[in-house]
């Protein structure tokens, strides 16, 4: 009876076995198929994307924690680095392919993470130096500390919304720049940027990111606070008339067939600030911009870069004419490598400007490019002028 009783035990440890291995395979499927796995996947991909200085919280609340997919570009190591500068590129999104046969929103968050200036700058020279924040209409300061700008804008047929974060790093070290763009028409078509919360969300991933990232490279950023809700851009349909502005547009002088409307942001000192009039029937027909840091340092270099003659903006030069046919001028601002670069750009045929029209437009780019150059505590820009001038 002995090798029964063995044989018997023997029996029920094998039924035991094979019940904890089903329950083992039992809750590696509920694992797997419960979504498991994709938030398990996420998790490492999110906290190895782009150096590690993405809120991951922040990105599963914009783009959910199943089906993402990353890219990324690193170049450069520190900010301090003599012969290159920072750059670390990440791109977050959906992977539409593994919901074959099922509708899902597409959604892609790019993150980008200068060193400014840019040094060596010959090894980029057919793109731009920092990611661009388009704009339709001006974009909005970010405010509450935080020297940046939210705008939405068209990249290639679908509306892009960027925040771009620059940091003042503390001496000796280059500062940084963060921006953060996202298309609009795919994951934020059900919560749009009207949505103040889901707004305040995507503003806070880029201060978040930022402020990650001057932990991160040591860069000793004084930081803004936590965004308790950011700015809309302005709509096309919020327009004042010129002589009410009390934005970037205050203090421009009117016309009554050309400048009639008005489309402005707040006036801070944020590194991009713009100006966009218009006519009564609401066309465009004159752009104001003021770039300081980066940005001045951007334009210049797509400038040497462009078709076409090489145009003065690039050479040493003060103030002139754009290929374009527009105006700009610059002014010294304190502690910046760059001059700040205040342009105008009309949208009326250029053939048909009289002279009348050059004079308004010098006027025009003199009040806007004097008030913010003010604001930043820079010097009085160079005067306007239809000629080039150093």
């Amino acid at each position: 009876m002995a090798p029964m009783k063995h044989d018997t035990t023997k029996r029920n440890a094998t039924r035991a076995g094979a019940g904890l291995g089903a329950l083992v395979l039992l809750a590696g499927g509920f694992f797997w198929f419960g979504g498991g796995y994709d938030r398990w996947s996420t998790g490492r991909l999110l906290t190895n994307a782009c150096d590690g200085v993405l809120p991951a919280d922040r990105l599963r609340s914009l783009l959910g924690d199943r089906h993402l997919k990353a890219r990324d570009d690193a170049r450069g190591e520190r900010l301090d680095a003599p012969s290159t500068s920072l750059r670390v590129e990440c791109g977050i999104s959906r992977d539409t392919e593994k919901d074959a046969g099922k509708h899902t929103d597409a959604g892609s968050v790019t993150v980008t993470i200068n060193g400014v200036p840019t040094l060596g700058p010959e090894n980029r020279r057919y793109e731009g130096l920092y990611p661009t924040v388009r704009s339709d209409l001006p974009p909005a300061p970010l405010g509450q500390g935080w020297n940046g700008v939210l705008g939405v804008g068209d990249s290639r047929g679908e509306a892009e919304a960027t925040t771009a974060v620059l940091l003042d790093c503390a001496p000796g070290r280059a500062d940084l720049l963060v921006t953060v763009s996202a298309d609009v028409d795919g994951y934020l078509t059900a919560a749009p940027l009207d949505n103040p919360d889901r707004r305040t969300a995507f503003a806070r991933l880029a201060t978040e990111t930022a402020a990650n990232a001057s932990r991160h490279w040591n860069c000793g950023a004084d930081l803004g606070e936590p965004l308790t809700t950011a700015p809309l851009p302005v709509n096309k349909d919020e327009y004042v008339a010129p002589a009410s502005a009390k934005g970037t547009c205050a203090g421009l002088p009117a016309h009554p067939k050309t400048a009639a409307r008005a489309w402005e942001s707040e006036r801070t000192t944020a590194p991009l600030e713009e100006c966009v009039l218009g006519s009564a029937e609401g066309h465009t027909t004159h752009r104001l911009t003021a770039r300081y840091g980066p940005y001045a340092e951007s334009a210049r270099h797509a400038y040497a870069e462009g078709s076409g003659d090489p145009d003065p903006i690039a050479s040493g030069q003060r103030a002139g004419v754009l290929r374009n046919g527009g105006y700009w001028t610059t002014a010294t601002c304190p502690g910046a490598d760059e001059p700040a670069l205040f342009s105008l750009t009309p949208y009326a045929d250029k053939a048909r400007r009289t002279a009348a029209d050059r004079a308004y437009h010098l006027s025009l780019l003199k009040a806007f490019a004097t008030r913010s150059a003010a604001a930043h505590h820079c010097a009085t820009p160079a005067a306007p002028t239809t000629t080039t001038t150093r």
